[in-house]
């Protein structure tokens, strides 16, 4: 009697606690699809989707886009606090890097030449900046532009990245630092949508494209609307393509020179152009440095 107590309450607390994780699983595969609302998009990224879909983006294709990336917290808070420093830059005046970049220099002199008579940016120039920006293309971002870009488009919001800011940022800045969340949050949103537009044109996909930390592209790491305003062409296969090295450098070395860069100038003024390309004073210090020594 007591063997067949001990039997059937084992059974029924077993059946019990079958029942009560079956329900667990239950109740969150239809929160996740309560989450994914009603257009299958993650909900988080729901009122981006909508904004991009208003303004004319197409909604299938975004719903495979935000249904295959995750919403990054710590990307705007980054952004926010971010301060380039002039030792971020003494590491590419190092001779094993000075070495690389005269042997990428020999490599693709050709192109560079053909470059530089249709541009007048000096082929020593292009190679600095494409050492600094990517180590010659050794590292070409963080993770997707898309997923980046989006996520920050997305922290307009101060609340939701308030336990990812510095102390600095809060406190008695806090009302500044709201300001410029919403202000780099309009610039990301508007970037995202000239990602999508680049990819669109020369027919790449969207995910596919690395950006840096704040969503850069290629290897002369344009933002996506510089791709589409100064994107070049040059070996002539349709499509602008920033990670292949003939319309990297061409693009860059046309941004150069619609920013005012001449054949013949002198420091001051190559560093003003320079500023144009990235508003750092050790960065186009560093870019002369390091091309003075190719």
């Amino acid at each position: 009697m007591s063997e067949k107590k001990t039997f059937f309450s084992t059974f029924f607390t077993g059946f019990f606690i079958v029942s009560v994780l079956f329900g667990f699983m239950v109740n969150d595969t239809a929160a996740s699809a309560c989450h994914n609302g009603a257009t299958g998009v993650p909900a988080v990224w729901l009122p981006l989707f909508e904004r991009l879909v208003k303004d004319g983006e197409d909604p299938s294709d975004l719903k495979r886009l935000f249904s295959a990336v995750t919403f990054d917290k710590r990307v705007m808070p980054r952004k926010l606090k971010h301060k380039e420093r002039p030792v971020d830059y003494e590491k590419f005046l190092q001779p094993k890097r000075i070495s690389r970049a005269r042997a990428f220099l020999a490599r693709n002199r050709k192109l560079l030449e053909q470059i530089e008579k249709r541009y007048h940016v000096p082929k020593e120039v292009m190679t600095s900046i494409f050492l600094i920006e990517t180590d010659l293309g050794r590292y070409l971002g963080a993770g997707p532009a898309f997923r980046i870009l989006a996520s920050m488009a997305l922290a307009s919001d101060f609340d939701a990245v308030r336990p990812w800011l510095p102390d600095e940022l809060l406190g008695r800045n806090e009302l500044e630092t709201r300001r410029k969340l919403r202000k780099k949050a309009q610039w990301a949103y508007s970037e995202l949508r000239a990602l999508i537009e680049y990819a669109r044109e020369n027919h790449m996909d969207p995910l596919a494209i690395k950006g840096s930390i704040f969503g850069a592209i290629g290897l002369c790491q344009f933002m996506p609307s510089n791709a589409l305003r100064f994107g070049i062409d040059f070996d002539n296969d349709e499509r602008v393509d920033l990670f292949h090295l003939p319309d990297a450098a061409a693009s860059m070395a046309n941004y150069l020179s619609r920013h005012g860069w001449k054949r013949e100038m002198n420091h001051t003024g190559k560093i003003r152009v320079l500023l144009s390309y990235n508003y750092s004073r050790p960065y186009a210090k560093s870019v002369l440095e390091v091309a003075s020594r190719l």
